[in-house]
């Protein structure tokens, strides 16, 4: 990932996930399954030890939901939180959907500490489309400043 992410143990209740992208949030719920109360971007998450492993049943996206492009209202994926070490996290997250997908699929990273990383303020300006040009395009008037 582009951008750094913070795993937080709450309670025995629950595991946060922040993130520095989109300021987003995500709670792992590890209390007795629940069903998502309401479509979400980033899905209804609960959670699960299995071992050292940190076992994630995701439901619950909704239409604008984060990564993937295909999917549809049965999409489900299962992740996988592996500390193989202190600086070392295995992930691997099984993603089915019987109505977009012909097949599951699987996809494997790995998550690695960075000591003294911080999740910083994340700011994307509306109708920021090309920041990188942004000095050219208000020289050229076709963006104003206020």
């Amino acid at each position: 990932m582009p951008f750094p992410f913070r795993i937080v143990q709450g309670s025995s209740s629950y595991v946060l996930m922040t993130y520095e992208f989109a300021s987003a949030t995500r709670i792992i719920h590890m209390d007795p399954k629940q069903k998502a109360p309401a479509p979400s971007w980033m899905g209804w998450s609960h959670g699960r030890w299995e071992g050292d492993t940190l076992v994630v049943d995701v439901t619950g996206f909704n239409e604008q939901m984060s990564g993937q492009s295909i999917h549809s209202d049965a999409l489900h994926i299962i992740e996988r939180f592996t500390r193989v070490d202190y600086n070392t996290i295995n992930y691997e997250a099984k993603v089915e959907d019987p109505k977009a997908l012909t097949k599951p699929y699987t996809i494997q990273s790995k998550i690695m500490l960075r000591p003294g990383t911080r999740i910083r303020e994340y700011v994307c300006e509306e109708n920021n489309q090309d920041p990188a040009r942004f000095e050219q395009l208000l020289k050229d008037g076709l963006v104003t400043r206020k």
